[in-house]
């Protein structure tokens, strides 16, 4: 039986013509993978969709910490504020406005603690059948939460 050729990755030196194999890694990333929806994230992070930095900033956190696709982040909102180098109270805002556009669901609690997690609408973790059955329990987000600021100063100075 005669052994199969196989490709592999070198380093070739040209004064030498010595070669130097290069490892190969099966996948380049480790850990969990996530999907987000690239449209509605271009969306969500332009001035007309009306997040804040800090807002968007937050979102981010929670579609990066999504380890599985129906389970909640299991963290306070102190331990997030920290992550994040914001105040609790700025957390607790930014979720609120976040959890109003039904882009953070709640996915349940412990004591005085609630916990959540985004909205499988953006980011997903698993076959396209599981998620086309998880956005079935909810409603779509919003991509536009409220009037940019700048259009907002603006017409205060008009009226």
């Amino acid at each position: 039986m005669t052994e199969q050729a196989r490709k592999i990755l070198a380093l070739v030196d040209q004064d030498t013509g010595e070669f130097q194999e290069v490892p190969r890694a099966n996948y380049a990333f480790d850990g969990a993978h996530i999907n987000v929806g690239i449209r509605k994230g271009r969306e969500l992070a332009s001035a007309a969709s009306g997040l804040t930095d800090r807002e968007f900033r937050v979102l981010v956190w929670y579609w990066f910490a999504t380890e599985t696709s129906e389970e909640a982040i299991m963290r306070t909102g102190s331990a997030i504020a920290e992550e994040l180098g914001m105040s609790a109270d700025a957390l607790s805002r930014a979720v609120k406005v976040l959890k109003q556009a039904r882009l953070l669901v709640e996915a349940g609690g412990l004591g005085r603690t609630t916990f959540y997690r985004c909205t499988p609408y953006l980011a997903f973790i698993g076959t396209g059948f599981a998620h086309r059955e998880a956005v079935k329990d909810w409603n779509p987000p919003e991509t536009k939460v409220r009037e940019p600021r700048v259009r907002r100063r603006g017409k205060k100075g008009e009226a």
